[in-house]
């Protein structure tokens, strides 16, 4: 061969490569630089670092505040929107309270000023409802480590039940279920409204007389009243049902089991303690029902006191002042037929005690028939008076001991 031939061999094992510590611009490289040149970056990753490792604590008890708690996050307190409709909730809030003493006496006014001051507490209430349960969504969604950073027995189910039961959706929100905790919110905001117009019933009623033009039907109202009272009543289970399934929930992520059916459990004790307190004792919650019937009639209602004398009879059917409570209220009502057949139900209750009530001088009858000693309104109470005259009782009825009867508990 002619002439010298070089061959290269390139060893990848020896190959290297040389590293350039400048680059081409002529700056340092990123893990060279200051920490003052990694722009705002750098100083929102950490500020993040640092939210996340704080305790969750005090985040936690914000939820308290109501309103207010949307300044606890810091997308809260940016959003100038939220911000002005939590404060401005929460002054009307106190305006509406430190004037609701006077809506009592605003009752015998023509004025709307007591309209005025009931439709303030429900903007009040919505509004706040609104601030507060953007700031579940708010701290759920971006806060949700530093939520994680809470003491163990907070998150047991005896402190989550008794959170749940102090505010509304707050054991739902411990549990990290902030859709939850906000439908709960929710829920206990319409049941507070309810309540709120319950409070002063009379007041409407009577103000509905000289609404003018503003003025619905009595009945209508009386029927608008009367669901709003099963609302209220819904309310309160539906706060008790959602404390006790924070308590639930809380259970099974500590116990790492299916617990499902503890929810149908839970429901049932609730139902059972609820019939138990009514049922045990009927006669007390019949006479409750009746003193209800005799106040609303007497404000001029007629449909309200009606179901509550009904709801009477049917606890206590064995006192007929009930019965004829209602047997009056139907033919206020105008509705005769069913006044007549209560009528005739409870004198053929009544019947064979008839000869009872003459014996012992508590009533009188001209004709002797047990029928029309009940139903004739001449036959009278013999106990009504101390000394009756032929002017009230005729003269054949005036054998009876008067100072026997007189004695007659």
């Amino acid at each position: 061969m002619r002439g010298t031939s070089k061959t290269y061999v390139i060893d990848p094992k020896s190959h290297k490569v040389n590293v350039d510590m400048s680059s081409s611009s002529g700056k340092d490289p990123g893990y060279l630089q200051s920490s003052g040149s990694g722009g705002k970056k750098g100083r929102g990753e950490s500020q993040a670092q640092t939210n996340d490792k704080q305790s969750g604590i005090s985040l936690l008890l914000s939820y308290l505040t109501g309103p207010l708690y949307i300044f606890a996050t810091r997308r809260g307190r940016k959003n100038r929107f939220w911000a002005g409709l939590s404060i401005f909730s929460v002054i009307l809030f106190i305006t509406v309270l430190l004037m609701w003493g006077g809506l009592s006496s605003w009752s015998t006014r023509q004025t709307p000023v007591g309209a005025v001051m009931l439709l303030a507490a429900v903007v009040a209430i919505l509004s706040g409802v609104s601030a507060w349960t953007r700031a579940v969504v708010l701290t759920g969604r971006y806060e949700g480590p530093r939520l994680r950073r809470v003491p163990q027995w907070i998150k047991g189910s005896l402190a989550t039940g008794l959170f749940g039961l102090i505010c509304p959706g707050m054991g739902l929100f411990i549990d990290g279920r902030s859709k939850h905790a906000v439908a709960a919110m929710w829920m206990a905001s319409v049941t507070a409204i309810s309540l709120l117009f319950l409070s002063r019933v009379f007041w409407l009623w009577n103000f509905n007389t000289y609404a003018g033009a503003f003025a619905v039907r009595p009945d209508t109202l009386e029927y608008v009243l009367i669901i709003t009272s099963a609302v209220a009543v819904f309310g309160g289970l539906a706060w008790i049902v959602q404390a006790l399934n924070g308590a639930r929930l809380a259970g099974r992520a500590s116990s790492r089991k299916t617990v499902s059916r503890k929810n149908w459990v839970a429901v049932a004790l609730l139902i059972s303690i609820i019939g138990f307190s009514t049922l045990s004792r009927p006669a007390l919650v019949a006479e409750v029902f009746d003193t209800g019937a005799a106040v609303s009639s007497s404000e001029g209602m007629r449909v309200i006191p009606l179901y509550l004398s009904l709801a009477a009879i049917h606890f206590d059917s064995s006192r007929p002042d009930y019965t004829i409570r209602a047997i009056g209220l139907y033919e206020h009502c105008g509705d005769q037929v069913k006044a007549d057949l209560m009528r005739r139900d409870l004198i053929d209750l009544l019947e064979s005690s008839v000869p009872l009530l003459e014996e012992e001088g508590i009533v009188i009858s001209r004709t002797g028939d047990m029928y029309r000693a009940l139903a004739d309104p001449e036959a009278i109470d013999a106990r009504t008076t101390d000394r009756p005259t032929s002017a009230t009782i005729p003269a054949e009825l005036q054998v009876l001991d008067w100072e026997m009867s007189r004695a007659i508990p």
